[in-house]
């Protein structure tokens, strides 16, 4: 297996000499299904453009496994203009899942630049940021977004090696967040709207962290998921500086409730997803690929994984159409991304589902053919390492279900870390 693992992410490992830290933390309680490691404080920003960023993903090779039936040919080819009844959207790759991909950015400058009619670094947008995280003088470059105050989600693979079978033992002595970062220049001005944030703890998977999660006998797997808690500055967190934070949801919140249509093939429920991140090979302009947020909406549906690592056991993934790249890993799955409108008595009933900004999961792998076009995430959700339908502290407050709910109770709850008395999380 271990072998297995390296040749699968071979373009994203780490060249440098990897040394652990002597001050981080590490609780790793036998009883506990999460790895917690502390970071030590350090505000010093001016050594970023001394430090080689490389821009991790997960890379999978095999050909796309769905639940039943897979694409016909036809399905696979673009449309013919000649053809009445057969243009297709443009930006689609071999598999034919559409998608878009644009930046979170206008073309030209605002006609008014006050907080009100800015983009990038309004609300929600202001949710999604960088994540670094650092050994020495490498760092992986990822995205992330509050899910909380003063928490951030991203992909386990960001902050975390899988026991020593991706980067040879990487364990972060530094992670910072950089909410709706505009540049890829690693200065003192890469900050943003609102600043450079350092994450405190870091909150694992302990079977990412031991390098037995269920996986498809390649890097996918039911809990590439992780979360951290941010460093206060000056008293107050993110969202007192005026960043926004997502809802969470898990268990697939949005998606139908049912077997359905997708092209010429039946998925297991679906729903529209939007992601916003910083892909390593994209930005605004050449000289700020990685610098500019990108968004990508595109139809998700939930596939069935057979388990390498355990006997008839099956992990639920994500699957979606993107071209997003490198640096995308840990970018939120949104579902109902924006704010709901408010609705007039006489207009149609909203649906079934409307609550907005809806975290479900975090992108955690690509395929290394770039023609392909797909993206997988870890759901937030019930699986077979965390079973529990409810994760509640002391105080009685349920955090949720699965693996979302198990870390976050960790991190904010009462009786555990106390995130949410120190002001950190909902």
């Amino acid at each position: 297996m271990k072998s297995l693992f390296k040749f699968s992410i071979i373009s994203i490992l780490l060249t440098s000499t990897i040394n652990f830290p002597s001050k981080a933390e590490f609780a790793k309680n036998s009883k506990s299904k999460v790895t917690v490691i502390e970071l030590d404080d350090n505000d010093n920003f001016r050594t970023l453009n001394t430090i080689r960023i490389k821009p991790p993903q997960i890379i999978k090779k095999t050909p796309l496994r769905f639940n039943t039936s897979t694409y016909s040919t036809s399905r696979k080819q673009p449309g013919n203009i000649a053809q009445p009844n057969s243009l297709r959207p443009t930006n689609f790759g071999t598999y034919g899942f559409p998608h878009t991909t644009s930046l979170v950015k206008s073309n030209t400058k605002p006609l008014n630049t006050n907080s009100t009619h800015a983009i990038t670094s309004s609300k929600p947008y202001s949710a999604v940021g960088k994540v670094i995280a650092f050994d020495g003088n490498t760092g992986l470059l990822c995205s992330g977004a509050l899910i909380g105050k003063g928490v951030v989600s991203t992909a386990a693979h960001c902050i975390s090696d899988y026991d020593n079978k991706f980067y040879g033992g990487f364990v972060p002595d530094r992670v910072i967040f950089i909410p709706a970062a505009t540049s890829n220049s690693l200065s003192e001005n890469y900050g943003g709207p609102i600043g450079v944030w350092q994450a405190q703890k870091l909150y694992i998977p302990k079977c990412w962290t031991n390098g037995n999660c269920p996986d498809d006998g390649m890097v996918p797997n039911e809990n590439d998921i992780a979360i951290f808690t941010l460093r206060k500055k000056g008293g107050k967190t993110p969202a007192q500086k005026g960043a926004h934070y997502f809802n969470y949801g898990w268990n697939h919140d949005g998606f139908t409730n049912s077997i359905d249509p997708f092209g010429k093939i039946t998925v297991k429920r679906r729903a529209h997803i939007t992601t916003l991140g910083y892909p390593a090979y994209l930005g605004d302009t050449a000289n700020n690929r990685g610098g500019s947020m990108i968004r990508t909406d595109s139809l998700t549906f939930i596939n069935t994984e057979t388990s390498s690592s355990g006997v008839g056991k099956k992990f639920e993934q994500y699957y979606w159409g993107s071209s997003q790249t490198g640096g995308s890993s840990g970018s939120p799955l949104i579902i109902n991304f924006g704010f709901k409108p408010n609705y007039d008595t006489r207009s149609k009933n909203p649906g079934k589902y409307s609550k907005e900004n809806v975290v479900v999961g975090n992108i955690s792998w690509g395929y290394g053919d770039h023609r392909t076009h797909v993206q997988g995430a870890s759901p937030f959700a019930r699986n077979s390492t965390y079973k529990g339908k409810k994760h509640k502290d002391k105080a009685g407050r349920d955090w949720g279900a699965g693996n979302i709910g198990y870390l976050m109770r960790k991190a904010c709850g009462k009786g555990y870390d106390g995130g949410q008395a120190k002001g950190l999380c909902r």
